[in-house]
């Protein structure tokens, strides 16, 4: 099974980042609500919406075995946009340090 992508939340920027994805190849993108309740694996990417920023460290520790967890920008000044693409180059980033690896 090759490398999924979980977007959660209600962030309009998860809605670009969705998007973006098609051409960051994939093998299954999730838009989600809320946290799924098995937890990530190694192969995982996550990007979580802005709110959850707020949640305890230890609620999310369950599943931090994610290859990759992105908490997006709650910055008042920055655009929807702008968090997208930011959390996309993380995505990029992993990918490429996961095929060199």
């Amino acid at each position: 099974m090759g490398m999924r992508l979980f977007l959660v939340g209600q962030d309009e920027a998860l809605d670009i980042v969705a998007e973006l994805s098609r051409h960051l190849d994939y093998f299954e993108v999730s838009r989600l609500d809320e946290l799924p309740k098995e937890p990530f694996g190694p192969e995982d990417h996550v990007v979580l919406g802005a709110r959850y920023r707020s949640l305890s460290s230890p609620g999310l520790q369950v599943r931090s075995t994610a290859g990759l967890m992105v908490v997006l920008s709650s910055a008042q000044d920055e655009t929807p946009g702008a968090a997208a693409i930011d959390a996309a180059s993380e995505l990029v980033r992993a990918r490429r340090n996961r095929q060199r690896s």
